[in-house]
């Protein structure tokens, strides 16, 4: 008669051989070597050398996976054992409980598993953008400050060594920058603010962190020097600021972190850092539309501020000169280019009547 809880009522009557296992006190989490005997409605559990420990009625718990055989006896004792076939015909066999039922397979896990990437891909399709767009609308400006102040003590701390360009021409450089916040359109977080780094591995680089810090490298200045290049670039970065590019791709990074663990669960430390905490500078590599934005609100920019906007489409020229059939420089890691962009922004500086001032 199979039993899965309540009293012994039933039981077979031979007691056969006890059942080894290991028993638990009342209140206790000491593991201590045990054997059951069942008999008669009873049930009697001993001890690692033939003691007696208690003896009273009995119920089955429902086992987990391939776990082991639990058994509740009187006055709070619990006995397990993995020699279900023994505890099968001593109890009966239990009966499944409806977790065990499901956790066998079916075809319909097939249809349940299917169904959850189905799930996760249309969130990844069309939801994560709204995601996106609702976080950063619920987004407080010293939140955003505090990501760009961590990520500038994580590039300091990581790679990032100070400028070494002298103080004349960091002075020159800030001037350029100076004049284009005056054109620029608000920040939404706080004032831009330029940062100059010595980082050898980004090469000749500039980006935009969410909160309006600008980072350019010795390096772009050395390389790019001309004046109107540099006020070009400036702008297209403080357009990302602007259009909160860096905020919509970190989001859009920590969402797919959460869409990885949706499927795949825990990640693991080593790459819950590389896909939280790596996330946070792969978010400056935007997407082309985003690109194409901050290159039309950059012309504009510079344009306002007296300098000459088609100086973007000249810097992309000499960026496609210099790759060489290489992967050129490395302003190519966070800002994907192609020959395409220059002509785009000569018509849009043809279009749209757009000169130094």
């Amino acid at each position: 008669m199979p039993i899965s809880k309540g009293s012994m009522s039933g039981f077979p009557s031979d007691p056969g051989t006890p059942v080894p296992g290991h028993a638990y006190g009342p209140g206790s989490s000491r593991r201590i070597a045990a054997s059951l005997r069942v008999a008669d409605d009873q049930a009697t559990l001993f001890g690692p050398q033939g003691e007696r420990l208690v003896v009273g009625h009995a119920r089955r718990r429902d086992r987990i996976g391939a776990g082991p055989s639990l058994i509740d006896i009187d006055d709070g004792w619990r006995f397990e054992t993995d020699a279900h076939e023994m505890i099968d015909t001593l109890l009966g066999h239990e009966q499944k409980a409806g977790l065990m039922e499901y956790e066998r397979f079916h075809p319909r896990l097939v249809l349940v598993v299917l169904a959850c990437f189905a799930g996760v891909f249309l969130i990844w399709r069309f939801g994560l953008g709204v995601l996106v767009a609702i976080g950063i609308a619920l987004t407080p400006a010293p939140f955003v400050s505090a990501i760009d102040r961590g990520n500038i003590a994580a590039i300091d701390r990581v790679f990032a060594q100070p400028s070494r360009l002298d103080a004349d021409r960091r002075a020159e450089v800030r001037a350029i920058f100076d004049d284009l916040a005056q054109a620029a359109p608000e920040p939404p977080y706080g004032d831009y603010q330029l940062h100059f780094r010595h980082i050898p591995r980004l090469g000749a680089n500039a980006f935009a962190l969410p909160g309006g810090n600008i980072v350019m490298t010795d390096a772009f200045v050395r390389q790019f020097g001309d004046d109107d290049i540099i006020a070009a670039v400036l702008g297209h970065e403080m357009a990302h600021v602007t259009e909160k590019h860096s905020l919509q791709q970190l989001y859009r990074s920590l969402s797919i972190y959460l869409l990885i663990a949706l499927i795949a669960g825990d990640v693991g430390p080593v790459a819950e850092d590389i896909l939280l905490e790596g996330g946070a500078l792969m978010s400056l590599a935007y997407s082309r539309e985003h690109e194409s934005e901050a290159d039309a609100i950059g012309i504009r920019v510079a344009a306002r501020a007296g300098y000459d906007p088609a100086a973007l489409a000249v810097f992309f020229r000499r960026l496609d000169g210099m790759t060489g059939g290489g992967d050129g420089p490395q302003w190519y890691s966070t800002h994907p280019a192609s020959r395409d962009r220059a002509a785009e922004i000569r018509r849009q500086i043809e279009e749209l009547g757009l000169s130094a001032d």
